[in-house]
């Protein structure tokens, strides 16, 4: 019902009938195996337990008792159940692990790409090789399995007698016609099976990892093969052999074929490989492996996309002048000084509004304002129902009451209040915005990150909305999806989740629907398991609607000579789907973001009609498409030593990479993770919304090296979505890296006597993300500064803007400040939108929407000492009144507290940027 519920009934019965089938005909065949083997020694079973029996009753019979018999019947009967079981029990797990692989083997599709050495189509290894050792696990397993205990069986009878270790000697080995016909029956089928496995190890060479190369090298191709070809020549031997000792009585035509197939198979598959490697192949390694380290490089490569990535050189030494930054302000302009990790800590802080609301997560994207690309961090309020008190925690508020989230919080990357603090382009609850983008007409969010439990949702009972004054703002959902609760259903939805309250809670109708699978992570991984999903959705604004978009992969271990990615499952990925899911009513849409993958392609054949096209997606929602972070990072890390396509050097690593490191709340240098930026492509006419990361070289532990020597870009607006540019620096030249940066930081007079001044007892001082931004040929460092109290539930809050641009630096309180330091009075002053979509000023009623990039300072401590002339002026005069006690106080005494100092006492180097404010 949930599957029909959501326009996807097929995603549950294809897979359910194919699981159906695949058990049946496998276990069918299993049974027929198990069972003719087990009735046929149904004789030797009762006569050895009869015989058994009477030995152990002797003592029963001379005391003048019955003794038991085992019937025929009754052995047989439990033969047949004993099959039964055992067949069906081990094709049922072998349906639900190779459904798919079944599926995938009837609709696959060509990749158009052999594999360099046996020159087969790479479908051959993604879709065909996986059902054909399906098929030879799923019998080869038992069949051995049966034949060994068949052979024990017959040992521990005394069917089988040994007479000599050597088994290759005529009467050695006896044993009666009919087990030596079982036995050849069973030992030929193995030895056919077996065969059948060695053909498929050939191919199961191309995923080698022996030696330096990962996929076949040279003693794999030339020993290894060749030993595989003569194991079939034995096994097909071996299974000839077995079937001609049905007639003749030789037993040795069974044993010679066993023996000689478990010593070959160690000599010329183990060890002999392992020798050839140690005394051959590593002397002269590079020479040997050469052509096939080029396999691995180009197929690891195709395997993450990096065959596609477009390199460019990238001087990153061009002198930048204040012209050119006349050029560069969309990039200016979204310059993102407040950093996603401190951000969190701020909304649910400030915009948290109760203790049931909470962010989980700030996500990055882009909105057109105004006629101009904008960057904003917006963060669903979702409802968190483990957060509610203990006594609030009843059936009625978790099930029926506390059922949803409402709204978002949002805010633009380079803007923040006179305190340091995020300007919100949507704030408060219900949401509140002067921008018609983020106007919302359903802010309700019944499916999300946190929604974790079922809900009964459009019952008697009003779900909670918001809070407002001194009671509550309910409504009723009306959404598209949920189960809705006829009596049927709510009988199977009491023993499910058993409980018996959905028949007694009055509050329940037939109009009442059961909303489950509300966490959007689970609700695609049920409907599409095989699919792999990112870990990070994000939400977006659409129509006044919140929708989630999740970016699915498809990924395989099966690419021949591709490099596993390090901790995971797979050596090649795409990323074919973006699944959308609207917040309110949890329908979900798979679009087809890469159609051209050939998995995704069979998956569609699989599922007809599961998949759009993404040209049928709205256009408001394709533009907020994002290359995936996740991606990338997999892509950076992969493309620190495979964008080396020379074999010796890659063999030598002699030009590895690493991803450039940062300093965060000041610990150990760390990664830099990816990160989202509007800036202009060298080349291009207008900004773009791009992820970015810088690389540097690899270091050891005795040299380390923190230089930028590349940095890698992916574009995503428009038709240029997916293209990856890996922009390269001169050799000849050091460029700063991010690390090198923050320790000019550390190592400046100035900026750190004011950091460790802040750093003291009682506050911390939090380093944001240092972004390198590509501008004019050059890099321009940028990297937010935040305070922040030790007190529990303090905020940070950002103080300064760090800018760093080649051997200058400069620590100031606006970014505008800052770029006429570095650039001369002529330095463009980014602009940002505030509250009212114009540059924010500071009012009596409202001082909160200053911005801090394009606040005047100048202008401020101007009025500031004007304030303070008048301040002073109206001192002198009032020290010459009359006190309460009929005297008048000197001119020379302050009537200032001692204790408290003068503006001019505290040295300016540690003052808040806003301490005027105040």
């Amino acid at each position: 019902m949930w599957f029909t519920n959501l326009g996807y009934s097929q995603l549950f019965w294809t897979p359910f009938l194919s699981k159906v089938l695949f058990q049946a005909v496998n276990g069918t065949i299993l049974f027929l195996f198990i069972a003719g083997t087990l009735l046929s020694i149904r004789h030797a079973i009762v006569t050895f337990v009869n015989e058994r029996l009477r030995l152990r009753l002797r003592l029963v019979q001379d005391m003048n008792r019955p003794v038991f018999n085992l019937s025929q019947r009754k052995v047989t009967v439990w033969l047949l159940v004993i099959s039964a079981i055992v067949s069906f029990g081990i094709s049922f797990v072998a349906g639900f692990t190779g459904w798919l692989d079944v599926l995938s083997f009837t609709h696959a599709t060509q990749f158009n790409q052999v594999d360099p050495i046996f020159g087969k189509d790479l479908a051959f290894y993604f879709f065909k090789l996986p059902f054909l050792r399906t098929i030879f696990d799923a019998f080869f397993g038992p069949l051995f399995l049966l034949t060994l205990f068949t052979i024990i069986f017959y040992i521990v009878t005394g069917v089988i007698r040994f007479h000599s270790r050597k088994l290759w000697q005529s009467g050695a080995v006896s044993m009666g016609p009919s087990c030596r016909k079982h036995l050849a029956f069973l030992i030929g089928i193995l030895f056919a099976l077996k065969a059948y496995g060695y053909y498929l190890d050939i191919f199961k060479l191309l995923y080698s990892t022996h030696g330096h190369v990962v996929g076949a090298g040279f003693t794999d191709l030339n020993f290894t093969l060749p030993a595989l070809k003569i194991l079939i020549f034995i096994s097909i031997l071996g299974s000839i052999l077995a079937f001609i000792s049905l007639t003749f009585k030789d037993s040795r035509l069974l044993t010679v074929p066993i023996v000689g197939s478990f010593v070959f198979g160690i000599l010329i598959y183990s060890v002999l490989p392992a020798l050839i490697q140690s005394f051959v192949v590593l002397p002269n390694e590079l020479s040997k492996e050469q052509p096939y380290i080029n396999h691995e490089i180009e197929l690891t490569r195709f395997g993450y996309s990096l065959d596609n990535i477009k390199e460019i050189d990238y001087p990153g030494n061009t002198q930048v002048t204040a012209e050119t930054l006349k050029t560069e302000l969309g990039t200016l302009n979204n310059i993102r000084l407040n950093d996603a990790r401190p951000m969190l800590q701020t909304y649910n802080q400030k915009q948290g509004i109760r203790l049931y609301y909470k962010f989980n997560d700030i996500d990055i994207d882009r909105y057109t304002i105004n006629g101009e690309s904008r960057q904003v961090m917006i963060g669903p309020r979702e409802i968190s129902t483990p957060d509610l008190t203990s006594n609030a925690k009843t059936f009625v508020n978790m099930r029926l009451k506390y059922t949803h989230g409402f709204g978002a919080s949002a805010s633009f990357a380079n803007a923040v209040t006179s305190e340091g603090l995020p300007s919100y382009a949507i704030k408060d609850v219900p949401p509140v915005s002067e921008f018609p983008e983020f106007k919302m007409t359903e802010p309700r969010i019944y499916f999300g990150e946190l929604t974790n439990d079922w809900v009964v949702a459009n019952t008697t009972a009003k779900e909670f909305d918001y809070p407002l004054g001194n009671s509550n703002a309910e409504n009723s959902y009306n959404g598209k999806t949920g189960i809705p609760l006829t009596p049927l259903n709510k009988f199977m939805l009491s023993l499910r989740h058993g409980t018996p309250r959905f028949y007694l809670a009055n509050e329940v109708t037939s109009a009442s629907k059961m909303l489950v699978y509300r966490n959007i992570s689970e609700r695609v991984e049920k409907l599409a398991p095989f699919l792999t999903y990112d870990m990070d959705p994000y939400v977006i604004i659409n129509a006044g609607r919140m929708k989630w978009i999740i970016d699915a992969y498809t990924t395989s271990d099966s690419l021949p000579y591709s490099n596993m990615y390090p901790n995971q499952d797979f050596n090649y990925i795409r990323n074919s789907v973006k699944v959308i899911i609207d917040a309110y009513d949890g329908t979900v849409d798979f679009y087809a973001a890469d159609s051209s993958d050939p998995i995704l392609k069979t998956y569609m054949k699989i599922f007809p009609g599961v998949f759009k096209d993404l040209d049928s997606m709205p256009p408001n929602i394709k533009n907020h498409l994002r290359y995936p972070e996740s991606l990338f990072s997999v892509q950076s890390n992969m493309l620190k030593n495979f964008h080396m396509t020379n074999s010796s050097v890659f063999y030598n690593k002699e030009d590895s990479w690493d991803v450039a490191k940062e300093l965060f709340d000041e610990t150990t240098p760390q990664s830099v993770d990816p990160y989202y930026t509007i800036m202009k492509i060298p080349g291009e006419a207008k900004p773009e919304f791009v992820l970015m990361l810088p690389f540097t070289p690899a270091s050891s532990a005795t040299n380390t090296r923190n230089n930028m020597v590349a940095w890698m870009a992916a574009r995503m607006d428009g038709e240029h979505y997916g293209e990856l540019l890996l922009y390269k620096l001169p050799k000849n030249i050091e460029i700063d890296g991010p690390l090198q940066i923050e320790s000019r930081i550390d190592q400046d007079p100035k900026i750190s006597e004011q950091l460790s001044l802040w750093d003291q007892k009682g506050s911390s001082v939090i380093r944001g993300n240092l972004l390198a931004l590509p501008i004019g040929g050059n890099f321009l460092y940028v990297e937010p500064i935040y305070l922040q109290s030790d007190k529990g539930g303090s905020i940070p809050e950002m103080k300064r803007v760090v800018l760093a641009y080649q051997n200058q630096l400069v620590m100031t309180e606006t970014l505008g400040k800052a770029l006429i330091e570095l650039f001369g009075e002529g330095a463009p002053q980014p602009t940002t939108l505030g509250q009212s979509g114009t540059l924010p000023v500071p009012s009596e009623q409202d001082e909160t929407e200053v911005d801090l990039n394009s606040l005047d300072m100048t202008s401020v401590i101007e009025q500031m000492n004007q304030i303070r002339a008048l301040l002073d002026n109206l001192e002198t005069q009032l020290k010459g009144l009359p006190t309460s006690s009929g005297e008048t106080l000197p001119a020379d005494e302050t009537p200032a507290s001692s204790d408290t100092p003068s503006s001019d006492d505290t040295p300016s180097s540690i003052k808040p940027p806003n301490d005027s404010f105040r």
